[in-house]
């Protein structure tokens, strides 16, 4: 293509549904820990592990993996390659604003107005990582932007975003969690699909990258190892959440026993002073 011809939008359909299925991974088990947070919360405490896992389960790999996935599923007739320095800062800033939702809404009583203000933070994050991680393309084009489908997008993640942590912390079952996540990931792949609409590509002159940078190429990698990483990190925490339940139910039971036999003893009937 020559300088000044718009690249037409399309995708690699293959990539579009494993981006798709990371955002149901991430989101299933931000959802577990979700769970987590509301079980200990209601003991009057709140694990950090949960909140880490949370974040970097949907902040992580539901939304930061799925959208360079989503990006590499864009057909470009071009290399892209993206900025070190931005492309973290994307990763912080979706992982942050996760845990921070997580964080808030579980710390307390679960409440409309909790949802509504952690999910506009939450929102905020998914828009700003989505808008960060698309300034760290370097490619030689530039982008156009269309400002009622950016304000659209970030709508769809305020709204996606509080939807999300209504159901994170007001599921009661497996089947639930389940339909949970695959909405999760429609919507996060709904305002990133949309963000990518909003922004025209425009082909310019080779427009080298500056500075260090990650070949769009390796991504898929990444989110891959990203991952395997936050399923390991799962896997570990509940072990140690299963052995801290068994043994305060251990605890809790064994308080029952040594206060049973006061409490049959106070039942029993006082005998009637003879005359």
């Amino acid at each position: 293509m020559t300088p000044g011809d718009v690249v037409p939008l399309s995708f690699n359909s293959s990539l579009v549904a494993l981006s798709f299925l990371i955002a149901a991974l991430g989101s299933y088990v931000a959802l577990l820990a979700a769970a987590g947070i509301r079980a200990e919360t209601q003991d009057g405490e709140i694990r950090v592990g949960y909140i880490v896992i949370g974040a970097m389960a949907m902040g992580g790999v539901g939304i930061w993996s799925m959208h360079f996935i989503g990006m590499l599923a864009q057909n470009l007739p071009f290399e892209v390659g993206y900025q070190a320095g931005l492309t973290i800062l994307s990763f912080v800033v979706a992982a942050g604003f996760s845990g921070w939702a997580f964080w808030y809404v579980g710390r307390d009583r679960f409440t409309f107005l909790r949802c509504l203000v952690g999910g506009c933070a939450a929102g905020f994050g998914v828009a700003s990582m989505h808008y960060v991680g698309m300034s760290a393309a370097r490619m030689p084009a530039v982008l156009l932007w269309n400002l009622p489908l950016v304000i659209l997008s970030v709508l769809i993640a305020v709204i996606a975003a509080t939807a999300a942590l209504w159901l994170a912390f007001n599921i009661q079952n497996e089947r639930q969690r389940i339909g949970a996540a695959i909405l999760m990931a429609i919507a996060v792949c709904g305002m990133h699909y949309t963000g990518a609409a909003a922004g025209a590509v425009v082909c310019t002159t080779a427009n080298e990258a500056m500075g260090l940078h990650i070949g769009g190429a390796m991504l898929p990698y990444i989110a891959f190892a990203l991952s395997a990483v936050i399923l390991l990190l799962m896997r570990w925490h509940l072990q140690r959440a299963s052995k801290r339940f068994r043994a305060r139910t251990a605890q809790r039971i064994d308080s029952i026993i040594e206060s049973a036999p006061g409490m049959a003893t106070d039942r029993l009937p006082r005998a009637t002073p003879g005359p």
